[in-house]
């Protein structure tokens, strides 16, 4: 073969092998049918009257986002919320929502923007946490962080040991403050902060636990209860940190739910 490079104009190919034109528009990335293809996801509406330009998979994903506590790599949404991160953050922000993601632990959740506009309706409440709760939360945390495997576990009566460090001398209702204590475990359950392994009495720690609470909130709580131990002050009974945003004598959590 020559050196020369061929002339593509001028070379002779046969009428019935020529090559077809190309419409290099069916290669526009506006294409609606393109962009259905390269994410994967189904634009077919969901419900009678539904409007929604949005693939139905980013949709699903916006509600769990909304509607959950926080969302976990084991949600069928996850994958959804790492590819379409820019596009939830955008609709998120449309009604005055932060998305944050933890891609190293893997976890996501929403934090409703605090600002004085009347404008404003806010979509989520936060969390309210009882004091006892609250305690425990902050002991679980620090537990999470110095722990050397992914997933920390703590045994219930290990929980319910520390709790006792706040127990007045005065207290000798030793079934009343396990009573108190087991509802503090039930509270973080609920609250998916832990989850109980099988029927035993270990719990696994969700990662979460360290992106919910703040370091404002580390500093804050751990003041209130380093005052709270060197008093006689039962945990029902002692006021909730400055962070009860609300008075209700209750620690105000920053994880945060959909309004009923």
């Amino acid at each position: 073969m020559s050196d020369e490079a061929l002339d593509i104009e001028t070379l002779d190919v046969p009428a019935d092998e020529a090559l077809p034109e190309i419409d290099l528009a069916d290669f526009s990335i506006a294409d609606e049918d393109a962009i259905k293809s390269l994410r994967g996801a189904d634009t077919a509406p969901r419900f009678d009257g539904d409007t929604s330009a949005l693939p139905n998979s980013v949709c699903y994903a916006l509600q769990e986002l909304i509607a959950a506590p926080h969302v976990s790599a084991k949600s069928k949404n996850w994958a959804v919320i790492e590819a379409e991160e820019t596009l939830l953050r955008s609709r998120l922000s449309e009604l005055n929502l932060l998305l944050e993601i933890n891609r190293e632990t893997k976890h996501a959740f929403t934090r409703q923007v605090s600002e004085n506009d009347p404008r404003q309706r806010n979509l989520l409440r936060a969390q309210s946490l009882s004091l006892a709760a609250s305690v425990l939360a902050l002991f679980l945390r620090l537990k999470h962080l110095s722990s050397p495997d992914e997933t920390a576990v703590v045994e219930r009566q290990e929980m319910l040991d520390h709790l006792l460090t706040f127990r007045p001398a005065r207290d000798t209702d030793e079934a009343g403050f396990v009573k108190k204590a087991d509802a503090a475990i039930n509270q973080l359950e609920t609250r998916r902060l832990i989850r109980r392994i099988g029927t035993s009495d270990r719990y696994a720690v969700h990662s979460v636990i360290a992106s919910l609470l703040t370091p404002e909130q580390v500093d804050l709580y751990t003041a209130a209860y380093r005052d709270l131990a060197s008093t006689d002050q039962d945990l029902g009974e002692a006021a909730a940190p400055v962070d009860d945003a609300d008075g209700d004598g209750t620690v105000d959590l920053d994880e945060q739910e959909a309004q009923a």
